[in-house]
């Protein structure tokens, strides 16, 4: 069998810059030329960019894709270490039980009336401004739910400073990995070093004082984890979730663009849920706000891919040698790659019982991941979820908004990429 089509690029740099200035478009126009495989060489590595459900399949298959080993060592470097994304068997399986005790249903009630309670401050205080960048506010919004939910943190300095940390590691990702003073990478790695220092005093402090949170579920769970193993893995939480800004973003230029779906999803939250607390049992009641939500997700690009590493494994007659780094594509597996009808479009009706399109394939819908919960789905798949449903309620049962002219293209060099503009709002009650 023949190596998948592509090019190894330049010696030694291979197609690293391009791949560094935008990893989306690099993968979207080699998709586009080869097919849902094709070969590179980024980031000192041999790579294979797989990408489409029937792909999903393989890359959580454990006798083909290892994730020991898998990412490159600047992208290790920022996570800080081996959490779960670089683990495997045994040591994986142990280690995801007890992070997924953070986001049990008892504890996903629990969360709810915090975070109903950020939400609508927020709103409020927008609401008192002329005009906000609401990507900015939406970045505090998700530091401040996360933060308070996981490790019992109000708002204040340190959250500020937390949030401000966030921002500058997630644009080490998508950059050049060079550690000399003032480099993106660099202030990335200073900003983790600051983060760690945080998260291990939070573990002191609830390790003496336990509440509801989810740092308090994972000490209470945690066998023979150490403090610095419980680190690495609220480090790799904070970072899935603060990136749910993103979806928000999505959320509001969807509803924007879209009238119809607009007023039938304000109509389902005012019939189900005009006023008080959100439950998750009222949340499960509103089927088309979970299709809208999906619909978001399916079409929101987060990352460019995530990272594997190939034990030697064929796909479409082709072999992809054993060593080689593996990265699935995520949006051009829920797109062009996919199975959903037009899928440029934002549809959420696709989701519908009677349409079903996510059932096509057993990985068709996988935006955080593929396979069972225990594998390596993300742990936090249903807190995302609730999350973005109730900041959806939270604005069409109270809120109106106004976007006025500006520069809706979105900054794909930003992990996850950003509206130009930063979407400048006029929230009004």
């Amino acid at each position: 069998m023949s190596i998948p089509p592509g090019s190894d690029g330049l010696p030694l740099l291979g197609e690293t810059l391009a791949f560094a200035k935008n990893p989306f478009g690099f993968i979207d126009e080699r998709l586009a030329r080869h097919g849902r495989v094709f070969r590179t060489h980024v980031l000192g590595r041999k790579a294979a960019v797989i990408a489409g459900p029937d792909a999903a399949g393989t890359f959580i298959d454990p006798d083909a894709i290892e994730r020991a080993g898998a990412m490159p060592p600047h992208v290790r470097q920022i996570f800080g270490g081996d959490s779960l994304p670089l683990l495997d068997g045994d040591i994986h399986r142990t280690r995801k039980t007890i992070v997924l005790s953070a986001f049990s249903r008892a504890a996903m009630t629990s969360y709810l009336p915090e975070m109903q309670r950020i939400v609508e401050h927020a709103f409020e205080t927008w609401s008192r401004e002329k005009e906000i960048r609401w990507l900015d506010e939406m970045k505090r919004l998700s530091i401040e739910v996360i933060c308070a939910n996981v490790f019992g943190m109000q708002a204040g300095a340190e959250m500020d400073q937390l949030r401000r940390d966030y921002e500058t590691l997630t644009r080490g990702f998508a950059t050049l990995p060079v550690n000399l003073p003032g480099t993106t990478y660099n202030k990335a790695l200073k900003a983790r070093d600051r983060i760690f220092a945080v998260l291990r005093a939070r573990i002191r402090e609830r390790a003496a004082m336990p509440a509801e949170d989810g740092l308090s579920r994972i000490l209470a769970n945690r066998g023979a984890m150490s403090d610095d193993e419980i680190v690495l893995e609220l480090h790799h939480i904070v970072i899935a979730g603060f990136i749910v800004f993103a979806e928000f973003a999505a959320m509001v230029q969807q509803l924007t663009a879209s009238n119809a779906v607009r007023i039938r999803l304000t109509t389902e939250i005012r019939e189900k849920s005009p006023a008080g607390a959100i439950s998750v049992e009222s949340l499960m009641s509103m089927p088309y706000l979970l299709q809208v939500v999906n619909e978001v997700k399916r079409i929101c690009p987060i990352v460019a891919a995530v990272f594997g590493r190939s034990k030697g494994f064929s796909i479409d007659g082709m072999t992809v040698p054993a060593g080689w780094m593996v990265m699935w594509a995520v949006t051009p597996s829920h797109n062009a790659r996919g199975l959903y009808s037009d899928p440029a479009s934002f549809d959420p009706d696709r989701f519908s019982p009677e349409r079903a399109e996510e059932k096509r394939h057993e990985h068709a819908f996988a935006p955080q991941g593929a396979g069972a919960a225990t594998g390596h789905r993300c742990p936090g798949l249903d807190y995302a979820t609730f999350f973005m449903e109730v900041f959806a309620i939270v604005l069409l049962r109270d809120y109106t908004w106004e976007l006025p002219p500006q520069n809706f293209e979105l900054d794909f060099s930003r992990t996850p990429p950003e509206f130009k503009d930063g979407l400048r709002a006029i929230i009004s009650r």
